[in-house]
């Protein structure tokens, strides 16, 4: 099994408020998305790396890259309007011999490496993963601030990144796709008819995607590395 990952990294980040995209502000002195790039870059089943990046990032973002001497990173590619457009443009960057593919969202930087080998050996086994976790909360359907009705948890499960499957069925998931737009690749994937496993994730591979969820994150690295923040 030879694995790629795509980093997607080309959201706007509107929700944080902030002129700079959120996964290229820094946390803990560091732009976010390289703390999940260096997961992958120092994981030893992780072969090929490709970025998808905002318009006009590329080369910003790639001699950064250098810079730092990340060697596993193939490409730095123009991301789409929607997160799946960016997604399969870096599917198409990956070399030939890639024939595993993850996909992680920059906005998640921290993912361990025990996950990551977690679904790696998920991924082989059965071609097409997601990592999740369980709902721990009550779940209401709500509409114009009225509660409609408490959705029971029991099966009901967050799903998280990374997702990933084998190159020839994620490539023919987007074939079959269209013009249909899907929020994440197991979403994709179970459109074209293709079984979706599920690796326990991690409760603290948390999203950033408001102000409060930095503190959070920033937190989770102080406690796991308190000598780096």
């Amino acid at each position: 099994m030879r694995a790629g990952v795509i980093l997607a990294a080309a959201g706007r980040g509107e929700r944080m408020g902030h002129p700079i995209p959120k996964q290229f502000l820094e946390l803990a002195g560091v732009p976010v998305y390289l703390h999940s790039l260096r997961v992958f870059e120092d994981h030893p089943r992780v072969e090929e790396i490709v970025l998808a990046v905002p318009p006009g990032w590329e080369t910003r973002v790639l001699a950064q890259v250098r810079d730092l001497g990340l060697l596993k990173v193939r490409k730095v590619v123009c991301g789409g309007d929607t997160r799946q457009a960016s997604v399969e443009r870096a599917l198409r960057a990956l070399s030939a011999g890639i024939d595993t593919v993850l996909v992680h969202d920059a906005a998640r930087p921290l993912i361990s490496r025990e996950l990551v080998s977690r679904v790696l050996e998920a991924l082989e086994r059965y071609g097409a993963v997601l990592c999740a976790v369980p709902v721990r909360d009550t779940v209401k359907l709500v509409r114009e601030d009225r509660v409609e009705r408490t959705i029971p948890r029991e099966g009901l499960w967050l799903a998280q990144t990374p997702q990933g499957a084998r190159r020839e069925w994620l490539e023919e998931a987007y074939r079959q796709a269209g013009q249909r737009v899907f929020t994440d690749e197991a979403a994709l994937l179970e459109a074209a008819g293709f079984e979706v496993r599920v690796v326990r994730g991690e409760n603290t591979n948390l999203k950033i995607t408001y102000p409060e969820d930095f503190r959070m994150a920033e937190i989770y690295l102080r406690l796991d590395k308190p000598d780096k923040v």
